[in-house]
C-alpha cells in the first residue's frame, strides 16, 4: 500500500485523493458516452457532474465533522492546549476535518447530497430525473470502487483485527497503524499491525457487483428509477453489515449494543459494539425509503402496462 504517490517539497499527492479523482473522472467520461447515445445533452450532464463534485466535496465531511465535533473543539480550543500557537496553527488545527486529501470523507454524505442535488438541476432544466439517475447510478457504484482502493491505500475505514485467513496487516506509514499506536493497542516499534478483516477491498468489490447489476437492470429496466432504487436498497445492505467488520475510531454509535452469538461469530471481544452505527441508522433509513418508492413506481408501471393492454 502506497498512503502517498509523491513527495515534492512539502506538497505530497496522497493515493487517497488521486483514486478519488480517478474514479470521478472516469464516472464521468462513461457518463458523457451513455448520455450521448441516449440522446441526452452533452452540456447539461457536464454542468450536472460540476454541480455534483461541488455539493459532494462540501457535505462529504458533515456526517464525518459532526461525530468527530469533540475531537476537533479540543484540536481548535480545546483545553491542555499551547496558547502561543502562531494563528497559522491554530486555523490548521481547526480544519482537520476538512483536510478532504487526507480523508474524512464520508461516502453517504456525499451520496445523499448528490441524489438532492440531481433533482434540483433535472427539475430546473425540464429533465427527468429518474431517467438521469438510472443513466449515473452504475458510474457513481464504479467510481466509489476506486475511492474504497484509496481507503486502502491510506489504510483507512479499516476492519476489525481477525485470524481470519483473509486478514491483512499494515505498515507504519498507514493510518490504521498510527491510530493503533496513539491508542496504545499497538506498539511504535512493531513493524505492522496485527491482521485486520480489509473492509475496504469488500466494499470495493461489492461495489463492482453491483455496477454489473446496475448496467443489466439498465438494459432491462421496465420503468425509469428502477437503477437507482436498486442501488439505494443494494449499498445500504452491504453497507449495514460491512459496518460490523469496521472497526476505524471516527465511527460513532447511536446505540452502542453488543450480542454474545454475533460478537463469537464475527471473533470479536465480548462487549465490542456491533449496533447501531451512525452509518448503519443511514443505511436502513436509505434501504426502507428505497424499497417503499421502488414498489410504489413498479405497481404504477404495472398499472399503466395493463391500462395500455386494454386499449
Amino acid at each position: 500500500m502506497y498512503p502517498t504517490l509523491l513527495h515534492a517539497g512539502k506538497l505530497s499527492l496522497h493515493t487517497y485523493g488521486i483514486a478519488i479523482a480517478v474514479g470521478f473522472l472516469l464516472g464521468i467520461l462513461l457518463l458523457v458516452h451513455s448520455g450521448r447515445r441516449q440522446g441526452i445533452r452533452v452540456d447539461r450532464l457536464l454542468d450536472l457532474a460540476f454541480w455534483l463534485l461541488v455539493s459532494s466535496l462540501l457535505s462529504s465531511p458533515t456526517p464525518f465533522i459532526i461525530t468527530d465535533a469533540k475531537t476537533t473543539y479540543h484540536l481548535c480550543l480545546g483545553t491542555g492546549l499551547s496558547s502561543s500557537r502562531p494563528a497559522s496553527q491554530i486555523f490548521f488545527d481547526c480544519t482537520r476535518s476538512l483536510r478532504l486529501w487526507e480523508g474524512g470523507l464520508v461516502y453517504y454524505g456525499g451520496l445523499l447530497s448528490a441524489v438532492f442535488v440531481s433533482y434540483w438541476y433535472t427539475r430546473r432544466h425540464a429533465m427527468n430525473f429518474f431517467h438521469v439517475a438510472d443513466l449515473a447510478i452504475p458510474f457513481v457504484a464504479l467510481g466509489h470502487v476506486f475511492g474504497r482502493l484509496g481507503c486502502f491505500c491510506a489504510g483507512c475505514c479499516y476492519g476489525r483485527v481477525t485470524r481470519a485467513a483473509w486478514g491483512l496487516s499494515f505498515p507504519p506509514a498507514s493510518m490504521i497503524y498510527q491510530e493503533m499506536v496513539q491508542s496504545g493497542l499497538l506498539s511504535a516499534a512493531a513493524k505492522a499491525t496485527p491482521p485486520v478483516y480489509p473492509t475496504q477491498l469488500f466494499e470495493a468489490a461489492a461495489e463492482l457487483g453491483i455496477f454489473f447489476l446496475l448496467l443489466a437492470i439498465n438494459q432491462r429496466k421496465r420503468y425509469h428509477g428502477q437503477g437507482l432504487l436498486v442501488y439505494l436498497m443494494a449499498y445500504p445492505t452491504v453497507r449495514f453489515f460491512l459496518e460490523l467488520l469496521r472497526a476505524d475510531p471516527d465511527r460513532r454509535y447511536l446505540i452502542a449494543l453488543d450480542t454474545p452469538g454475533l460478537n463469537r461469530f464475527l471473533g470479536l471481544s465480548p462487549g465490542s459494539p456491533v449496533l447501531l452505527s451512525t452509518s448503519q441508522l443511514i443505511s436502513l433509513l436509505c434501504l426502507i425509503a428505497a424499497g417503499a418508492l421502488l414498489w410504489h413506481l413498479g405497481r404504477a408501471a404495472r398499472r399503466a402496462s395493463s391500462a395500455g393492454a386494454l386499449r
